[in-house]
C-alpha cells in the first residue's frame, strides 16, 4: 500500500503507462456520481495502488443504459448553474444557453462537472489543502488517492469515533483547511462531515464539484458561511468550543 501523505503528489508511475486496472467493488454513491475501488498495477507487477475512481453518471439515459454503464441509477442533482455563476464558457452562444439553462445549456453544465472537480482537487492540493492527491482525467470523472487499506476504507468524519482529544485535533485541522481554502480563494460549497474522512488521525476534505471561486461566484461568501457554520455547529455539539461567525470573520479578513 501507498503512504497516504498530504503533502506528496500521485507517484510518478501512476501516470507513466505500463498498467492495468481491475475494478474491485463499488464504494459509495452520492447525488451525482459513483465512487469505485480500482487497483492499477504495472504490468510486471512490481508495482500497485488502490485508488478511487469516481464516475460521474449521465443525467438522461435509460434504466437499461444506466445498469450498462455500470451505474446503480442515473444523476439526481439539478441545482448546476448557482455553482457555475462566475465561471465563463468559451463560446458566446454556450454561455447563452446555460444561463438560460436550456436544455442544451443543462447538458453543458452535466459535462463539466468532472473536469472541474479535477482543476478544483488539484487547485486545493497544490494550495497546501489535505485532501486526495488526484491521478488523472478518465472521461466521465477522475482517478485520485483512495484513502484507507486494504481491509476497510476510511470513514466519514460523521462516522468516526473521536475521543475528545481528536476532536479538539480534528478542529484545529478544520480551521487551517478553511484558511488554506481561502488563501486560494476555493470554497468548498458543500462542506459538512459527511464530506470530510478521517484518516491517520488527519481530516481529509473530499467531494469538491460544487466548488466554486470565492470572489468570481456571486454567491462565494454566502456559501463559504454555510460551510463554516455547518462544520463548527457539528463540533460545538461535541464540545468543541467554537464560534462559527468568529471563524467566518477572521476567513474574510484572510480573503482581503
Amino acid at each position: 500500500m501507498l503512504e497516504h501523505d498530504p503533502e506528496r503528489a500521485a507517484p510518478a508511475w501512476l501516470t507513466e503507462g505500463g498498467t492495468e486496472d481491475e475494478v474491485l467493488g463499488l464504494l459509495k454513491t452520492g447525488k451525482e456520481a459513483e465512487v469505485f475501488i480500482v487497483e492499477r498495477s504495472t504490468l510486471d507487477g512490481s508495482r500497485s495502488a488502490l485508488l478511487a475512481h469516481k464516475r460521474y453518471r449521465p443525467s438522461k439515459v435509460g434504466k437499461g443504459d444506466i445498469e450498462g454503464l455500470g451505474f446503480t441509477r442515473s444523476r439526481t442533482f439539478t441545482n448546476d448553474v448557482l455553482y457555475h455563476e462566475g465561471r465563463r464558457l468559451r463560446f458566446s452562444r454556450d454561455q447563452r444557453a446555460v444561463e438560460r439553462m436550456t436544455d442544451y445549456g443543462k447538458r453543458l453544465l452535466a459535462e463539466r462537472w468532472p473536469g472541474q472537480e479535477l482543476d478544483t482537487l488539484r487547485q486545493a492540493h497544490d494550495a497546501g489543502v489535505t485532501v486526495p492527491y488526484p491521478v488523472e482525467f478518465t472521461g466521465d470523472g477522475m482517478l485520485m488517492q483512495l484513502l484507507g487499506d486494504e481491509g476497510c476504507a476510511a470513514p466519514r468524519l460523521v462516522n468516526a469515533r473521536l475521543s475528545g482529544e481528536e476532536l479538539a485535533m480534528a478542529y484545529a485541522q478544520l480551521l487551517k483547511e478553511l484558511s488554506a481554502l481561502t488563501r486560494a480563494s476555493l470554497v468548498h460549497a458543500d462542506l459538512s462531515p459527511f464530506n470530510v474522512l478521517w484518516w491517520q488521525e488527519r481530516m481529509w476534505l473530499i467531494d469538491f464539484p460544487q466548488a466554486v471561486d470565492l470572489v468570481n461566484n456571486p454567491h462565494g461568501f454566502d456559501m463559504l458561511h454555510h460551510d463554516v457554520t455547518t462544520m463548527c455547529t457539528w463540533f460545538a455539539r461535541r464540545g468543541i468550543q467554537s464560534d462559527g461567525e468568529e471563524v467566518f470573520a477572521s476567513l474574510l479578513a484572510e480573503a482581503f
